[in-house]
Order: C-alpha cells, then structure tokens, then sequence
C-alpha cells in the first residue's frame, strides 16, 4: 500500500520537495539514486540528508511526526525572537503501517506502535566550518575559548529570551567566522521549551550542567576520532569552567543593557551593524629577512614578472614576497623530482595548488572590511607553522579555518544586545543573516586570478561550495612535504 505523503511546507517548497522518494526512509535514498549534497556533519542521532532542489539546498532529518512539528514551531519561534538558529521551512509526515511487537509481561501479547515518520526540513546554513573540518584544527587554549566563548554568547541569548535549550552540545551548534568574528549558531530544537519571560536559575544550571557532560564525551570521540594516547585530554574540566565564567559575565552583560533603547529607524540599526566588526584582533604584521639572490630590479619589475608568469595582478607592496614563494617552491620542485624546474613550471605548479585554491577560500571567508593580500601571506604563514608542529603538511582548508579562528573574537552583546537587532528585522531575513556582514567582493580578488579562473570569485557561495572540493582534492595528491616557498613567505618583509 503506498503510503500517504502530508506536506507542512509553502507551496513553492513543497513543489521543489515532493519528487523525492518519501515512501523510503532517509537511510535508502543514496541506495535508490537520489542525489544527495555530499556535506561534512556532526554526529546525529537521527537519519540526515541533505538534498538541492532546483536551486534551494534542505537539510532533511528523519523523527517522528510529533518531534517534527514541535522542532519546527520551536525553530520559528526562536528566530522571531532573534536568536541566531536554522532557518525553519516545514515538517513533513508519511503514514505508514503500525510496527508489531510483542510484549512478555502480558503473556507474548502483541501490541503496536505506529510506523509513520516525520521530517523536519530546514533551510542548509550557507557558509558555517563542518564539524569534521572545524574539531580537526588544533585544539590550543586559544581556539577552545573561542569557541566556548561564543557558545556561551548564544546560551545566554536563548535564556535571557526564554529558551530552555535541553541538549547544549557541540554537536548541536553551528559555527561560522565572519572575517574577525565568530557566531554559534542553534543547529537542533528538539528538546528546547520556550517561556514568555528569562528561563529560571534551576533550568539554567541544568542547561549548563548538560554541556559540561557533552563536553566530556565529545572530547573522547575526537580524542579517538585523532588516533590520540589515551591519556590526551582536548577539553577538561577548566574549559568547562571558563565555559561557565563566561556565560555569568556575559549573563551581567546582558542585566546592564536589557533597558537599552529598541531601535526606531533604519539609520540606528545599520549604524549598529557597521558597528559588529569594530571589534577584535588586527592581523598580525610579517617581518624578517629574506633568502635571495640579489640584484638590481627597477621599481614594478616583480609586479611584471609575476604577471608574465601567471597573468595575475599583485599589488606592488606584495609583489616581492609572492614572487620569493614562487622561486622557493621551484627549489622545492626541483628536489622532489630530482631535475632543474623552470621558473615557469613552478609558478603554475604553485599558482594551480596553492594560490588558486587560497584564494577561493578567502572569497568563502573574508568580509569586506579584510586585506585579502595580508590574509594571504598570514594564512601561508600559519600554514606552515601548522605543517612544522604536525610533521606533515597540514592542509589549506584546515589552515585557513584556524588561522580565522585565532583572528577571531566570539559576537558579543556590545552596547546593545544583538537580538534585538535580529528580532526588529525578522521579517526580512533570518537571524543569522542579520548579523552577517558582507563578504569580499568577488571584484577585489578578481585581479588574484588568471582569465580563466576569474568567474570563480563571482560564483554564489552554494556554487562555490561545490566547486572548492574538486579543486582542493588535487592538493591532496600532493607530497606531505613542507614548501620552501612557505618558509621564503615567513621570511620576507612587506
């Protein structure tokens, strides 16, 4: 009998969902050709898939009917009041058969339980570091309180505005740097309940008490998950406890401002938002000596070269340290393969396995408010630091994501509590998106690039998310070996 299929979708969503093969659990859909949108997540105690239908990316989760209808009224409520959380698009129910099952205590008495599934469908959160990229960083102190500090930023949010969250875990929060700044955000709703007023001490210290537990068996998984001794702890019982300083002061952070103004023109809050990126960390500056050959270049003369070589446009200042890294990774070259290695097949070795795909995750990451060029040079740098402690070459998504994360400050509440900036535009775009400053424009990278590759740094970040994988996937290939042009770009100054 085949099974009855009830949408609780728009209708332009349920046009673009209903070709999929509801009658089949989540499980078997890869098995019958359904393509699906290969994705890094978390773990999930439910099925999850993810599925572009005509242009719109789902994130799908299989539950029961119930569960998902209640997670999506939760998800819709705590976006109205302004709380950073995935963008809530419907529920869906399949009917399905009851399950038969037996019940010793009643003599093998046969009772049943009901078969239909339920779907909770939302909207896939563009641009946040997949949890097998971002718990694959090192874990230094630094990087930990980041990331607590701005998961603590989104507990207090959620009780300060009447959210019992019931599941706090890393598993359960989105992260995504916006160029200096950091925002967690709610990734599962299942087991929140929502009060008109603060939620009270008692489920606030079961929320942070829950966490506290996550943190321990999360920190086994990746522990186990790095191949690490035994005896490697990667969050302890300080992280927790800096968990909970932060959130109190945060906590007394919210008290002063909670009588600020709500705002009453489009000037205020545009004002406000220039103001999210005012705080954080400066790049760090580049200094040092270089290893060359030295001779006499007239002025522009490695802006020219450059362009030569690769028909790219590197700002003057830049030139000659790009220029180093090109020569340092012919050296490179020229021992690996135990032969001389022109100049001009190293600078598109180089311009095809690190600078193109360098670039393109810059155009991922940075706002516009970044130096794309200091970024570049910082993330070489980083890069290479990473390599050297790891004893093998860490991999350029890996580095740039840590590299955001020490350039990064958890979003705070600043002189007014962002929420109420979220809450004031909600109908216009989803938190998230509110407190999202823009990116780089494709139009600054665009001269980074030769003319073929150009159209890339123009792509949507759906399209380009598609295409990045294929284009890291030849530096995979690559040697584990550090570069000589890494450590040349350490070493020149600006």
């Amino acid at each position: 009998m085949k099974s009855k299929i009830y949408f609780h979708v728009s209708t332009d969503d349920q046009k673009r969902l209903e070709s999929l093969p509801w009658d089949t659990p989540l499980a078997d859909w890869e098995k019958q050709g359904t393509p699906l949108l290969l994705i890094r997540r978390g773990e999930s105690r439910h099925p999850v898939v993810f599925v572009e239908c005509e242009g719109v990316r789902y994130a799908i989760k299989e539950t029961t009917p119930h569960m998902a209808e209640k997670e999506i009224r939760n998800l819709h409520e705590i976006t109205q009041r302004g709380i950073p959380t995935l963008t809530a698009i419907g529920s869906m129910t399949v009917s399905a058969p009851p399950i038969p099952f037996s019940v010793p205590q009643l003599g093998g008495m046969t009772q049943y339980i009901s078969g239909d599934r339920g779907y909770t469908i939302t909207r896939l959160a563009p641009r946040v570091i997949p949890h097998v990229l971002l718990y694959r960083i090192p874990f230094a102190k630094r990087t930990k309180q980041r990331l607590l500090a701005a998961i603590a930023v989104l507990m207090v949010e959620l009780h300060e505005h009447g959210v019992y969250w019931g599941d706090p875990s890393l598993a359960n929060v989105l992260i995504r740097i916006d160029g200096r700044h950091i925002l967690a955000i709610m990734a599962d709703a299942e087991t929140t309940e929502l009060f008109p007023t603060p939620v009270s001490e008692g489920l606030r210290e079961q929320d942070l008490a829950s966490f506290g537990e996550s943190l321990s068996w999360q920190a086994e998984d990746m522990r186990q998950a790095r191949n690490l001794p035994e005896e490697t702890q990667l969050l302890s019982e300080t992280d927790f406890q800096y968990f909970v300083r932060r959130y109190h002061w945060l906590r007394r952070e919210h008290a002063r401002i909670a009588n600020a103004p709500h705002f009453t023109t489009i000037y205020q809050i545009e004002r406000f938002l220039r103001t999210l990126n005012d705080a954080g960390y400066s790049l760090f500056s580049l200094t040092g000596q270089t290893l060359q050959h030295f001779t006499t270049v007239l002025p522009g003369w490695y802006v020219r070269r450059i362009d030569e070589l690769l028909h790219i446009t590197i700002p003057r200042q830049y030139a000659r340290r790009f220029y180093n890294m090109i020569l340092g990774h012919q050296i490179l070259m020229g021992e690996r393969e135990h032969h001389l290695v022109s100049i001009e097949e190293a600078a598109q070795d180089w311009y095809t396995n690190y600078h193109l795909p360098t670039i393109l995750l810059l155009r991922r990451h940075l706002t516009n408010e970044q130096n794309p060029m200091q970024a570049y040079f910082a993330i070489m740098d980083h890069k290479w630091k990473l390599s050297e402690e790891a004893g093998a070459e860490t991999p350029l998504e890996e580095a740039i994501v840590d590299w955001s994360m020490q350039h990064a400050t958890p979003s705070s509440l600043g002189d007014v509590d962002p929420a109420l900036i979220a809450k004031w535009w909600h109908e216009l775009a989803p938190t998230a998106e509110v407190l999202e400053p823009m990116l780089i424009a494709g139009n600054t990278l665009e001269p980074l690039l030769s003319t073929d590759e150009k159209p890339l740094v123009h792509l949507e970040q759906s399209a380009l998310e598609e295409k990045l994988p294929e284009i890291l996937e030849k530096r995979s290939d690559l040697t584990n070996t550090h570069t000589t042009a890494e450590r040349l770009s350490l070493t020149d100054e600006q």
